[in-house]
């Protein structure tokens, strides 16, 4: 699994707007193959951030999202709402491979990510 997050930070008299393409977006990212799932979450300490989160079933499913014409889009219409430029990592999930449980001896070790 993939997963990435993006730090937007919005400009506050176009709030409203930006938040209402961010919400078209994850109506039409479910939708595509792959997607596991698709969320923005706002800033507790600063309402003008708002965080995505995304997951993924694997890379591939992740490159054709970002070639999508609805992607391409949502980013030529955000720039202007924007403060700064968006922030973006990703991570790897190794959740689907086997692990044995560790004897007492052994410290488990987390997975990898990607930065």
């Amino acid at each position: 699994m993939i997963m990435v997050q993006s730090t937007f930070h919005l400009l506050p008299d176009s709030k409203a707007d930006a938040l209402s393409m961010m919400k078209n977006m994850v109506r039409l990212c479910r939708l595509e193959h792959g997607c596991l799932n698709y969320e923005y979450f706002e800033g507790v300490t600063n309402p003008n951030q708002v965080i995505l989160l995304q997951e993924w079933e694997n890379a591939d499913c992740l490159q054709e999202h970002y070639q999508t014409d609805h992607m391409d889009a949502f980013l030529m219409k955000l720039r202007k709402y924007l403060e700064r430029p968006i922030v973006t990592s990703s991570y790897i999930s190794q959740d689907d491979r086997t692990v044995a449980s560790p004897s007492s001896d052994e410290i488990p070790t987390p997975g990898q990510t990607l930065h």
